[in-house]
């Protein structure tokens, strides 16, 4: 039967074998694994020209004939590329074909400039192709190089626009015709272009190349067989032929994030110098200024730097100052508006943008793209393959695969991995108009189920490693994964699932502490009330005392520890009850309760040596030690803690190891003899020197104060005010809040002998210094105090900088965890 009705448009075709099937737009869409709004614009006739693999996915998931087949294809308006070759540019015989730079100032990209005339000029590559997300500026960049590139080219220079071109073998006769070659044009190859151009020095950009990649091959014979061609290729995608040196384009540097308060440095922005140049260009006289800077540099950050993204929200400053116009980003997301007119459609807005890449790819990778919204801040290879398992019923295929296309076709960016596992995220845009498709496509509430899922495993996982040797890498993961934590709690939260969310808080409590998040976890601990199991409970009520001894709420953690039944600790496991003993010993140990702490203590030292509990052991040994100290046995004190140290050396983990130092630098302060200041200053650098490279906010909060007062007792006041005032700068909601009386007696009589020492004035001087220095200055000085105090000694082997000094501190003293 031929289903062909002369002269009926795709979109009644389309709609007439829809509705035979009794197929909804949704339905039709899951199928052909599009989006709604794309079947309706198809069936509206808002889009005339689908691309071939659309035309294919909708044939296939209507299961049409070969006759209806032909007719839904037959019914597609001709393309203007395929029955003639598009008109070619006006062409100068030694100069340059096709759109010369715009107008608009190139910023951020003048060494880019620079290198890509120096490599196609110079011979270092002739076959250049620049990669990058869609209105990252390719085009931009290409125009650039030809015009300061073109006069080293006498044979000629040519730009090439490839966006209307659909078919492979068009581009090499786009290519002739741009170079002047008048014969023979429309069955043109590179062999037969290439003697066109024998002799001839000649540099040619093709433009948009993503959508023809099965010219690649043609174009690199052609870059073969002519020794005076230079190709500068623009493709969201790179060639992959062996000719190409890919130059992947990244978005506009943004002001650092920590300077957001400084007019200078937000000025100085690529990102942001863009953005005021097209508002000044859209009728907005912006500067920046202290009021603004720091929205300015927002909107830079919200837009990801992308020069395209950028100049469509400038469009809007001319009504919106930069406050209202962040808050329409915020709430409004990618459309801010259409941009300028002289733009092409498909550039004049970003879901457009977008659209033009989605299109390009197959039903599994655009699944994948939608589903990956779900993430917050980036993800790992294992938590994409958790959200969608290869072999899984209703699988979309290998994720593995369909990622490597994302990334290969500039929609998903690879970043650095904390621990050495393949890490991506999405830009904001992307991310944004992703999460778009994946409510279109109705999955939105079961991939973020799924996600919740595997966040919760992971954390529990997570939570048992981080009693494990060598944990920064863990560290580092959490929190990167802290956004995709958070939004998996709320998730849980809102599934009523309040044992699951509290799980993940409780399992990953030691990451919270050591990363200054004490008070978040408890507020996660807090909002996740309710039924739960024995075992959820015994894991929120553990990780919930491990942060309230961060914050030094003692008596709040004796309160947990007796609130909790033995059934429900024990229903934990045994590690897990190990660790609430563990905890509720140390709290006894603060408070002064020494019977019950040592009771506590020793059920955890005699525990099942079956039972893997290293970590929780070195810690009750710690505890130990504490109670020595405090019950006035120096001895015993000193030889429990040298004991806690070897172990945790034996265990490790760096924690365990820093704060087992910390700990051990108490019996030196109580003692405080010459010999003392020496040992303290060894312990007290190398505890530094771990909690800097491993950014334990913990550990560090009181190894700094414990310095000051090193320094206050060698005579070093000045220094001592400095780091004194550096503790104080840092954030009051994680500060630790100790209750171990010898060190908070030490601390403080430090304090006084520098206040004493200096005068009020000048103490006051060097402490807001230390409240104004950055992590950096405050790590080389507790450095230098360490190091003088030790003569040398302690100090000197730390590696990593003072990221992640921000978190808790007191100036009085320690608690040892």
């Amino acid at each position: 039967m031929d289903d062909r009705r002369v002269g009926e448009p795709f979109a009644a075709v389309l709609r007439r074998f829809r509705e035979a099937r009794s197929l909804t737009q949704e339905e039709l869409a899951e199928r052909a694994g599009i989006t709604v709004k794309a079947v309706g614009a198809l069936e509206r006739g808002e889009r005339r020209r689908p691309y071939p693999h659309t035309v294919r996915s909708l044939a296939d998931a209507l299961d049409l004939g070969d006759d209806e087949r032909a007719a839904l294809v037959g019914s597609l308006p001709a393309r203007p590329d395929a029955a003639a070759p598009a008109p070619p540019a006006e062409r100068h015989p030694a100069g340059v074909d096709g759109p010369r730079p715009s107008g608009t100032p190139l910023l951020g990209r003048e060494d880019a400039v620079d290198g890509l005339v120096a490599v196609l000029t110079g011979g270092g590559a002739r076959l250049v192709t620049l990669t990058g997300p869609g209105g990252v500026g390719k085009t931009r960049l290409a125009a650039e190089v030809l015009a300061r590139a073109a006069e080293q080219f006498p044979g000629g220079a040519a730009f090439v626009d490839l966006a209307p071109v659909r078919e492979p073998a068009l581009v090499m006769p786009r290519v002739a015709e741009a170079l002047g070659v008048t014969e023979g044009v429309a069955g043109v190859s590179a062999a037969g272009l290439a003697a066109h151009l024998s002799g001839r020095r000649v540099l040619v950009v093709l433009d948009n190349l993503e959508q023809v990649l099965g010219a690649a091959v043609p174009i690199a014979e052609l870059v073969d067989r002519t020794p005076g061609l230079a190709v500068l290729a623009t493709s969201r995608a790179p060639l992959r032929v062996r000719a190409e040196r890919e130059e992947p384009v990244p978005p506009l540097a943004l002001p650092p994030g920590d300077a957001l308060d400084d007019p200078g440095a937000v000025a100085a922005s690529p990102a942001v110098a863009m953005f005021l140049d097209r508002a000044a260009a859209a009728g907005a006289a912006l500067e920046v200024t202290a009021e603004n800077a720091a929205a300015l540099g927002a909107i830079a950050s919200r837009l990801e730097g992308i020069p395209l993204a950028l100049e469509l929200a400038a469009a809007r400053a001319r009504l919106l100052p930069p406050e209202a116009l962040l808050a329409r980003l915020d709430s409004r997301g990618l459309e801010a508006g259409p941009g300028p007119r002289d733009l092409p459609d498909r550039q004049r807005t970003m879901t457009a943008v977008l659209d033009w890449s989605a299109d390009l790819l197959g039903p599994g990778e655009a699944g994948l793209l939608a589903r990956l919204a779900v993430f917050s801040g980036g993800f790992s290879l294992d938590a994409v393959e958790a959200l969608d398992p290869p072999g899984s019923p209703g699988s979309h295929g290998d994720p593995f695969a369909a990622l490597a296309t994302l990334v290969e076709q500039s929609l998903v960016t690879p970043v650095p991995p904390p621990d050495g596992q393949p890490r991506f995220r999405l830009l904001e845009p992307v991310r944004q108009y992703a999460a778009a498709r994946l409510h279109a496509s109705g999955a939105a509430v079961a991939t973020a189920d799924a996600h919740a899922v595997w966040q919760r495993e992971a954390a529990i996982t997570a939570g048992i490693r981080l009693q494990q040797p060598r944990i920064g890498s863990v560290l580092d993961r959490l929190e990167g994964d802290h956004a995709n934590l958070r939004s998996a709690y709320l998730r849980l939260l809102e599934l009523d699932r309040p044992g699951d969310a509290a799980e993940i808080a409780g399992s990953v409590w030691l990451y919270l502490a050591l990363r200054g998040r004490a008070r978040e976890g408890l507020a996660w601990l807090d909002r996740a009330s309710g039924p739960m199991s024995d075992v959820a409970r015994c894991r929120a009520a553990v990780g919930r005392m491990g942060l309230l001894l961060v914050v030094g709420d003692v008596a709040e953690i004796r309160r947990v520890a007796d609130g909790l039944p033995p059934t429900v600790a024990r229903a934990g496991g045994p590690l897990l009850e190990l660790e609430y003993r563990m905890l509720a010993g140390l709290a006894s140990v603060f408070v002064g309760d020494l019977a019950e702490a040592r009771r506590l203590l020793d059920l955890v030292l005699g525990a099942d040596p079956g039972v893997d509990a290293a970590w929780v052991a070195a810690h009750a040994l710690l505890g130990h030690g504490q109670l020595a100290l405090v019950a006035g046995d120096l001895d015993l004190a000193e030889a429990t803690l040298a004991e806690a140290v070897g172990a945790a050396r034996t265990l490790g983990n760096e924690f365990t190891l820093a704060t087992a130092l910390n700990t051990a630098v108490s019996v030196h302060e109580v003692r405080g003899g010459a010999d003392d200041e020496v040992a303290a200053a060894a312990l007290l650098g190398e505890a530094l020197d771990l909690s800097l490279r491993l950014r334990m906010s913990w550990t560090l909060g009181y190894a700094v104060p414990a310095i000051a007062g090193l320094a206050a007792r060698a005579g070093d006041p000045g220094s001592a005010a400095t780091l004194y005032g550096a503790t104080a700068r840092l954030d009051a909601s994680d500060a630790v809040n100790p209750h171990f009386p010898p060190s908070r007696a030490t601390a403080a009589s430090g304090l006084v002998a520098a206040r004493d020492a200096l005068g009020e004035a000048e103490f006051l001087a060097g402490w807001e210094r230390g409240r104004a220095a950055t992590p950096q200055d405050v790590a080389a000085l507790a450095r230098r105090v360490v190091a003088e105090v030790g003569g040398g000694a302690g100090g000197a082997g730390g590696a990593g900088g003072a990221g992640g000094a921000g978190g808790a501190r007191g100036v009085s003293g320690r608690a040892a965890p």
